[in-house]
């Protein structure tokens, strides 16, 4: 077993750790930081969408800069990993009808209700589903929560509700309170519907707590969707996913006798027991299957003395490709969304390259497949090329804010490990301070690409210069955050502008985390879950 150290105890050391590995100056430039986010979001990559010529051109453009930085390539001798995907197209009727005592509702796709199918079969047929309410779908033995409890989901579509039963109470008790857990976030809450058995999981979509605008939960009907090839697919027991709006819900449960509000207060106690809507649905569903092959793009560097142990760095490359026209707009440029993650990563390579061979060796890793649930660097967890339980640290970066300088270094998932201690000895030496997520309710820690290493017992850091923009303070920024949230994370206005942006404050996020790798690498010390983490076990 590795032995762990204290950080705190280290802390004097890591201060002034190795001074042959200080970063050279020239190293990490606004220059190669702003010529990668051009390139990467420019039109001609077409929103780097898997399967397309966009990923043909923005992985093969990645592949060139880790070959001229002198990366070496980590899967043998190439920088690409296959990973096999399936592309799942379903087509719906422009309106689904719930069958009630009372009638029928009629629910409009995309405006009311967003549905998908999860399976490579061609053909799906639903009949008279009866619709269960099921509280927030969760079972978490850890927390003393069960709600499956005493119920049989089997050919049953179950309607839960987003995040966690903490958020809407603001009981710390619960779960984390007002931060969501895993458990809160939809891709669990489609996991543990099929663990059960049930026929399909709808889930109850609210701005608050799913952390985006129904324009992004919704916007999957009739669209392809993402999933890594596998013979689950053939023959799922959950052959419907999807959302539904809350004003929809609400006439839902209303039209059965029930008041929204109410039965969501019911669903956060430990005693709620699932209600039977007295509702059916019945749809036929056709899907659209293409299988193909997406890359995963990563280089490393070879350590000199533990070349086994690594610490990986992550930014993953895809983004929407090209989508429904916003004004006029088709191409969805994922500029901060992640070609700004991806130069990001490439500065620090080019600085590491620059100094000393470290001790321990650096993956550089650009994941496919993050946007469609994390897929690519769950693959790379899974078929990793080097011994994943010697992985020291995982440190991802996604979704930046082009604003300038920042005083803050805001932790997503501040508290899972001791790397926030070094984070923020680190922070401190740049006249920096370490600040929490403001929207913890969000769930951003399990919406990157940090989540699988996680789940492999991988430490991770995911933090970045975010909510205190040096001119502008806290409160001017967190407005910015918000339209940020609201007009630009998954749009075409996810767009590069040099005569508007301002990139100093990644150009300093890029020095700050190759300072904190640059300690993981060359001293002796391993990161070290807290035991309050989910993940700790």
């Amino acid at each position: 077993m590795r032995k762990l150290f204290s950080l705190i105890l280290l802390l004097p050391v890591l201060s002034g750790c190795n001074s042959s590995n200080k970063l050279d100056t020239n190293a990490i430039s606004y220059g190669d930081v702003e010529h990668d986010i051009m390139v990467l979001s420019a039109d001609s990559m077409m929103g780097r969408a898997p399967f397309t010529v966009g990923e043909v051109r923005a992985t093969a453009y990645i592949q060139n800069r880790m070959k001229d930085l002198g990366l070496a390539p980590a899967f043998g001798d190439t920088y690409f990993q296959d990973v096999p995907m399936v592309s799942i197209t379903t087509h719906l009727p422009a309106q689904v009808d719930v069958s009630l005592a009372s009638g029928k509702l009629s629910l409009k796709v995309d405006d009311d209700i967003c549905l998908w199918s999860p399976t490579t079969r061609a053909k799906v047929a639903i009949s008279k589903a009866p619709l269960l309410f099921l509280g927030f779908g969760i079972n978490a033995p850890e927390y003393g929560w069960n709600d499956f409890r005493d119920i049989d989901v089997k050919g049953k579509i179950i309607v839960v509700l987003v995040n966690d039963p903490g958020y809407y109470l603001l009981d710390s008790s619960l779960f984390t309170g007002f931060a969501m857990t895993y458990y809160g976030r939809w891709r669990y809450k489609f996991e543990e519907a099929e663990r059960q058995g049930a026929l399909g999981c709808i889930i109850v979509h609210e701005d608050g707590p799913a952390g985006y605008p129904w324009a992004v939960a919704g916007s999957k009907s009739n669209s392809p969707i993402l999933y890594v090839d596998s013979k689950e697919l053939d023959t799922p027991a959950c052959t419907l996913n999807g959302w539904i709006t809350r004003e929809a819900a609400e006439q839902l449960f209303s039209r059965c006798g029930y008041s929204y509000e109410a039965i969501k207060k019911q669903a956060t106690s430990k005693d709620f027991k699932p209600i039977n809507l007295n509702a059916t649905l019945s749809l036929s569903l056709s899907n659209t299957v293409e299988r193909s092959v997406s890359k995963n793009v990563a280089g490393y560097i070879k350590g000199a003395e533990k070349p086994d142990e690594f610490i990986v760095y992550t930014a993953h490359w895809d983004h929407l490709g090209v989508g429904r026209p916003l004004n006029g707009d088709s191409i969805y440029n994922g500029a901060s969304d992640n070609a700004a993650a991806i130069a990001w990563m490439l500065s620090i390579a080019k600085a590491f390259k620059q100094a000393d061979t470290p001790k321990r060796s650096i993956i550089f890793l650009s994941p496919t497949a993050e946007e469609s649930g994390l897929f690519g660097s769950e693959y790379f967890v899974k078929h990793c090329p080097f011994d994943i339980t010697k992985a020291i640290a995982c440190i991802n970066y996604d979704v930046v804010l082009f604003l300038g300088k920042f005083k803050d270094v805001t932790v997503t998932g501040y508290g899972h490990s001791n790397l926030d201690s070094l984070l923020q000895v680190v922070a401190g030496e740049h006249d920096r301070y370490i600040a929490l997520d403001p929207n913890p309710e969000n769930g951003m820690f399990y919406r990157s690409d940090q989540l699988p290493f996680l789940k492999a017992g991988v430490p991770a850091i995911f933090a970045k210069g975010y909510t205190h923009q040096a001119e502008l303070g806290k409160e001017k920024t967190l407005e910015l955050i918000k339209d940020y949230w609201q007009n630009v994370y998954h749009k075409p206005s996810d767009e590069y502008n040099p005569q508007r942006d301002r990139l100093d404050g990644l150009v300093d996020d890029a020095v700050l985390f190759y300072e904190v790798g640059n300690r993981l690498v060359n001293v002796n010390i391993y990161s070290q879950w807290r035991k309050t983490s989910e993940f700790y076990r």
